[in-house]
This record gives structure tokens, sequence and C-alpha cells, in this order.
């Protein structure tokens, strides 16, 4: 592949380097993704753009590849601000990928996420010896592939996602760390006999709006999730179809929002009288402020969910399966709702929208449990990972 990028850049003399300022005094990272971290628009995103914010605290020089190549706005303004430098198609990905060889010499750290870009770029940057690679699971892949499969009884799926399997466990045992979301993951890895595991959780800060709204004058039901994820499509199909009946025959009619990116045909049809399906939305907030309870009917998925974390940002009490708080120590009516049948589901449901003692108790407790989740803390864990790559470096 190189051979070919750089007989290319013969015949093309107009690629320019587009990273002629990095400081020579830091470290310098590499953050590899699939495309710019569209933070608004799904948990993966905002969990690496608050990351890459901490590592420009932690005075690294931060260069981010999307292996898209794509510039896309604003994203792309966004990283710019903070000081990234920005690895684009220049002018189409070969112009991208011979900037990256002729980068890599400059790199201390390499942040890939997820197994697909491991596997594409890590034979580049493992050519230069002292590039700690770092692989991000983002999830475990196959596990959340395991459970959909178990969910769907899906055996071509089952069998696939053994084979992901394989993949990710050489990944983290090839990576100088490998970097999952929760304890749970951790678990399943050490169990695998996986070495240099490092919880980097999504990152969280506490919302506290000017005038709080009482449980009196809030209404609704709100859901959030980015769409081309397919357990959040999953998720809403169950609550619309087999939850909510049971809810709105006891409640009546209260409105259920919809909110996230790229909703598919079959989640827009959801929508009615009831039910109501924005799409993309900029601010969110006015939701998670003005409803009264946050659901997250999640079948089968994997790693930190962060629509959790966004709820108890806002301190929006929360109904939710145990996949959707798994790995956050949550705790059954002290800061959240369990249920995992569509019976139970409602009946908390119910429960929760009438209780308003039970909902101030579950408000009240919601930005305890994410303390462990702030810019400060996720900090202190990226600067022990960084601590422990560099010492393994000196011995």
């Amino acid at each position: 592949m190189l051979g070919k990028i750089k007989s290319w850049f013969k015949k093309t003399p107009s690629i320019t380097m587009v990273l002629n300022f990095l400081d020579s005094s830091k470290k310098t990272i590499l953050v590899i993704d699939d495309d710019l971290p569209q933070h608004d628009k799904s948990s993966g995103s905002k969990r690496l753009f608050e990351i890459i914010k901490i590592f420009k605290n932690l005075d690294f020089n931060v260069v981010y590849l999307p292996n898209n190549g794509l510039r896309v706005s604003p994203y792309y303004e966004q990283l710019i601000q903070l000081g990234v430098d920005v690895l684009l198609n220049s002018p189409d990905r070969d112009g991208m990928l011979y900037n990256l060889e002729r980068l890599k010499n400059e790199i201390d750290y390499a942040w890939i996420s997820r197994p697909i870009l491991n596997i594409e770029f890590r034979k580049l940057l493992k050519s230069n010896k002292k590039i700690k690679i770092i692989f991000d699971t983002v999830d475990l892949h196959f596990v959340r592939m395991l459970r959909q499969a178990e969910k769907e009884q899906n055996e071509k799926l089952k069998k696939k996602a053994i084979k992901f399997k394989k993949i990710e466990l050489g990944l983290a045992k090839d990576a100088d760390a490998t970097l999952v979301v929760t304890e749970t993951e951790l678990g399943l890895l050490e169990k695998e006999g996986i070495n240099n595991i490092f919880v980097i959780p999504n990152v969280h800060e506490l919302c506290i709006p000017e005038t709080e709204i009482s449980f009196e004058n809030r209404k609704g039901i709100v859901f959030i999730g980015g769409y081309k994820h397919e357990p959040n499509v999953d998720a809403v199909e169950w609550l619309i179809n087999e939850i909510m009946p049971m809810v709105w025959n006891k409640l009546g009619n209260i409105p259920v929002y919809l909110l996230g990116s790229f909703p598919p045909e079959k989640v827009k049809s959801l929508a009615g009288d009831h039910v109501f399906v924005p799409g993309f939305l900029e601010d969110v907030s006015s939701y998670f402020l003005h409803t009264r309870i946050f659901v997250a009917p999640l079948r089968y998925g994997a790693g930190m969910k962060g629509k959790i974390g966004q709820s108890l940002e806002f301190g929006l009490p929360i109904v939710s399966t145990e996949i959707g708080t798994e790995g956050m120590n949550l705790t059954h009516e002290k800061n959240v709702m369990l249920a995992n049948e569509t019976n139970d589901f409602a009946d908390k449901i119910v429960k929760l929208y009438q209780d308003v003692n039970l909902w101030n108790t579950i408000k009240g407790n919601a930005h305890e449990s994410i303390l462990s989740y702030t810019p400060m803390e996720v900090s202190k864990k990226l600067t022990e990972l960084f601590n422990k790559l560099d010492h393994n470096t000196k011995t």
C-alpha cells in the first residue's frame, strides 16, 4: 500500500504536509476513529471528544485522523479551535495516508478506536517501534453481537460474533494497552487472559439548571439514541409497540419523545398523536428538564450507555433494563428503576411517574452516581494509563 502511495505522491507534488507545527517538547498522540467526533449524535463520539479535551489539558500534541478523511462542519472547526491537528484527505485518501506515513516518527501513542481500524492501521504504525498502540474497544463488539444473536435466535450472527471475539482478543493481546468503558468488560477480558486493560469510561459533567422544574410541572417520557446503532432501534420498537400501550392504559395518553440522530423509517413510523420523533436536535436539554422520566429499554448491547449518563447529568429519573445500566453501579429504587420484562418495565414506569417521593429520591441521588465520570476523574485515569505505558518503555 505504501509503495503505491509513494509512487502516486511523486506524480502529484501538490500534497502538503498539514502538520508542521508540532511542539517537539510535548508528547504526541494520534487518535483514529471512523469519522470526526460528532459528539452530539452518538455516545462514542461524545466520549472521544471529551477525552481529546483532556489530552489537550494534559499538554499533548493531538493529531486526529478520521478514517473517512472528510471535513465535516462544525466538528472539524471545533477540533481546530481546541488546537488539534486534523489529517484529512489531501486531496484524497492516498494523500492522507502518505501524510500519516511521514508523520509516524513523531508519534508517541496511537489511540485507535474499534477493531477494524486497529487491523487497518496497526501495521503501518508499528513500523515505528516507539509508538505505543492503544486499542480503544469503545464497547466489546463480540459481546453486543452475541447478545443480539441470542435475543433473535440468529445462528449466523452467533457464528459471526464468535469470529469477532477471536479478532478482538487477538488485537487486545497485541496492544500495549486495551481500553474498555466498564469494570464489567474489564472482567470479561481478564477471564480471557488479557493484560494491560484500563477502564476509560464516558465523561459526564453535572447539569445544574438555574430553575428546577418540579415533579408536578413535568410531563412525558423521553428516550435518546443514535439510530444507526441497532440496539436503539430495537429499544424504541419494544417501548412503543409493547410497553407503552400498558402505560397509556393506566396513565392516559402521556407524550413520548424519541430523540436521536438518523432515525430510519421504522422509527419514524412509530410517531403518532402521542409519540414524537423529531430527529437530530442540536440542543436536547429542554426535554431532559421538562419530562418526568427517561427510559432505556435496551435488550442487548455492550459497554457504557451514554444515554444513562446524560440523564444522570440532568438528574432525570430513569427506568432501564440491566443491560442499559451495565457497569455503572446503579441501584434499583436508589438511583434508577430496573426492569427487564415488558410487564415489569411498564409497571416501573407507572410507579415512578406517579410516586413523587420515589421520584425525588432517585433524582436526589442522580448526580452522586456520576461523580466518578467527571473530566477530573477521567483525567486521573488517563494519566495513570500514560504513566504505565511510559514505565513499560523504560523497563
